[in-house]
């Protein structure tokens, strides 16, 4: 396994107390820590009424509109040598700093900025309160598997007929999408980690020579746009390597190799987009 921060689960626990919306946000945050080694403790998220109007009375908050208070909100801490890092000249230097900045790229407001409350990273999505429903695409899973553990379960992902996006070791959407669509499929927990028990499913249906996916070359029509101009602002919208027909105003997805990976990305582009998405297959 690849680096883990000292307080990993605990910091995946307060992750998952957060309003949807920012909680996609955190999590793409979090992944850059483990991905750049940077060690933190996220130590608060969610806060009762109760423990807000404590804060208060001890001087370590100064309004009762605590984004804490409706999941918009972690606290963190710098973690060095093992050690919490207290001081507000820890989040300064190299690379806790780059972390703030980074969460402020995603949109966080760094309390680091105002001078008082270091630890503190909020999102302000669309004002106080509002981040109650999911409207955003949720974030992949925490990957802490090394380049070449996830190479090898890209490769047996593909054997078993799944398309994870391109064997390249990068544990991003397309590689999440398969092992979603291997652990619905066989009953287990649908989280799109590849765990104990979703490795150990992977190699017993390889010694079976199953195949979980209906392989295939397949893309996803997104529509016919008026103009050139729309249809291309379609396809940078929606991604999967989505483009414009050369000489037409139709929208296509970039080549799925099984009709699972097709079938999320034409729900997920309905969801997000409004679209009306239609699967292709060129596989006759």
């Amino acid at each position: 396994m690849s680096w883990v921060p000292a307080y990993h689960q605990r910091n995946l626990g307060n992750l998952d107390n957060l309003a949807p919306n920012t909680r996609a946000q955190a999590m793409k945050w979090y992944q850059y820590c483990v991905d750049n080694t940077i060690d933190v403790l996220i130590y608060e998220t969610i806060r009762t009424v109760a423990q807000q109007r404590e804060n208060m009375a001890k001087g370590a908050s100064k309004t009762m509109k605590s984004y804490h208070l409706v999941g918009q909100a972690l606290d963190f801490v710098p973690i060095a040598d093992g050690k919490a890092q207290w001081s507000k000249s820890a989040y300064s230097k190299f690379p806790f700093y780059a972390a703030i900045q980074y969460a402020e790229k995603l949109g966080f407001e760094a309390g680091y900025r105002w001078g008082w409350d270091a630890p503190h990273l909020q999102y302000n999505y669309k004002g106080y309160g509002t981040d109650k429903v999911r409207t955003v695409a949720a974030a992949a899973p925490i990957n802490v598997m090394s380049k070449e553990e996830t190479l090898t379960l890209q490769e047996k992902l593909t054997k078993l007929g799944l398309d994870t996006n391109g064997v390249d070791g990068i544990y991003g959407k397309g590689t999440t999408n398969a092992v979603m669509i291997l652990q619905r499929r066989t009953g287990l927990a649908i989280d799109g980690i590849a765990g104990k028990n979703t490795l150990a499913k992977i190699d017993e249906l390889l010694k079976q020579k199953s195949l979980i996916g209906t392989p295939g070359t397949f893309r996803v029509f997104i529509g016919t746009f008026g103009t050139p101009e729309a249809a291309e602002e379609a396809a940078k919208k929606v991604g999967f390597n989505a483009f414009k027909g050369e000489n037409e105003n139709r929208v296509y997805t970039g080549v799925f190799t099984s009709l699972e990976s097709a079938e999320e990305a034409r729900a997920l582009i309905e969801a997000e987009h409004g679209y009306n998405p239609k699967i292709k297959s060129y596989s006759a």
